[in-house]
């Protein structure tokens, strides 16, 4: 199973340089082999098309590939960033809906008449500055992303386009202030988060096929959107992770320490329903509009809906697979050679384990309100003699079913676990 795991990255990243147009000096929205195949059914499905978010979305993760080492990555990154500075000038940092990558022309202005462009844009677009000076150490990419930032001021709740672009800029906003020591960027990335809070439902969906999963907490893609979606929710899920870890050492607002954490949690405890395997067929849309729902498949839903609607409307999402490979490293952490591993339902700042006997963990959040601990055992036989302190005093657990044990710790708190 490792080796063909291997194979199929390898697959994909052999893929990768067929994406960049020579022409254009960019990688593209479509694959060459596949433009042709648009119908143009949708405004943006046709070949030189560019969604302006879309642009950067993909260089943020080859800066990611490229931040570990991938040569492929990297050049791939780095030759597309002057296109990418192009268009940022050419709209003066105010990035419409869609654009023509061939003439700049613009496709589509304004999300709806009067309320302008994707506002969240000039914060990604921060982003890829950053991940481009963090890896060639040119200053000009660093002035790029304060040209950027600015243009985020004075858009109030109006600045969320879409969740996951508007939390990477909150990530982004905070780093500028690491960097630069201004306020004004940890100002921003508070707005940033301010927009990403604003559109959640803080309710359960007790009525309806809302009674067969948790909906609390649960974040709306888009503004207008009607339904939650579990790749911007996984991203956002990833973005505030990141967060958290920039803001380790540095003064943030409670309110926001707090926000972050229980969206987590939340998340955590939700993320399994997007798997229509989860819940009852009656509740699956059985004609998705595009796509196609498959009750008996671990692939996530695209949409899930308002209690007195049917969710699968759009069909299946082989992207949102991802969810759980975003959750299972950053929540469980794994015990060389031990029959347990230790979960937590809060984010962690960072972990570290001495002589195979010892475990510190140090919890993000606000000690106002307690997280979970659970030692999960891995094997048939008995947990071995394990024991958790708190600033070094000892707190008990309780059994639960199947012989793991689980704590209530508060937020914010330094954990020690050991065992015999």
């Amino acid at each position: 199973m490792e080796r063909r795991g291997t194979g199929s990255n390898e697959k994909v990243k052999a893929g990768l340089p067929s994406f960049y147009s020579e022409k254009y000096g960019t990688i593209m929205r479509w694959h060459p082999k596949a433009a042709d195949t648009l119908e143009g059914e949708e405004e943006q499905k046709q070949p030189l098309v560019m969604d302006s978010w879309y642009l950067h979305h993909p260089l943020l993760n080859l800066s990611r590939l490229a931040l570990k080492g991938d040569k492929v990555a990297r050049k791939l990154f780095l030759d597309s960033l002057e296109f990418s500075i192009r268009v940022a000038h050419h709209f003066n940092y105010k990035w419409p809906v869609f654009y023509k990558v061939d003439t700049l022309e613009v496709v589509k202005a304004e999300t709806q008449p009067g309320k302008g462009g994707e506002k969240d844009v000039p914060g990604l677009y921060a982003h890829v500055m950053l991940q481009a000076w963090e890896l060639t150490g040119e200053k000009r990419y660093l002035t790029e992303a304060e040209k950027a930032a600015m243009h985020l001021r004075g858009q109030g709740f109006d600045l969320f386009y879409q969740a996951n672009n508007t939390a990477f800029s909150a990530g982004a906003m905070l780093r500028l202030y690491k960097i630069t020591k201004k306020e004004i960027y940890r100002q921003l990335s508070y707005l940033c988060l301010a927009g990403v809070f604003n559109n959640v439902k803080l309710w359960d969906c007790d009525y309806g096929y809302g009674k067969n999963f948790p909906t609390f907490f649960a974040l709306f893609p888009l503004n207008d959107a009607p339904y939650t979606a579990v790749y911007e929710e996984q991203e956002v899920f990833c973005a505030l992770h990141d967060y958290l870890r920039n803001a380790q050492d540095i003064e943030i607002l409670p309110s926001v320490r707090l926000l972050i954490t229980e969206y987590v949690r939340y998340l955590v405890d939700r993320a399994a329903y997007y798997y229509p395997t989860m819940l009852p067929k009656e509740m699956l849309q059985e004609k998705p509009k595009i796509g196609e729902v498959d009750p008996n498949l671990w692939i996530a839903l695209e949409d899930l809906h308002d209690g007195w609607e049917k969710s699968g409307q759009v069909g299946q999402e082989v992207y949102g697979a991802g969810n759980a490979f975003g959750i299972l490293p950053r929540h469980y952490i794994r015990i060389p050679d031990q029959p347990f591993m230790v979960f937590t339902d809060y984010p962690l700042y960072r972990f570290s384990t001495r002589k195979q006997d010892y475990l510190h963990v140090r919890m993000a959040g606000d000690n106002r309100i307690d997280c979970r601990l659970m030692v999960v055992k891995t094997g048939p036989g008995k947990l071995p003699g394990v024991e958790v302190h708190i600033n070094h005093k000892p707190i008990h657990g309780k059994k639960s079913k199947g012989g793991h044990f689980e704590y209530l710790i508060p937020g914010n708190a330094e954990i020690t676990i050991s065992w015999k």
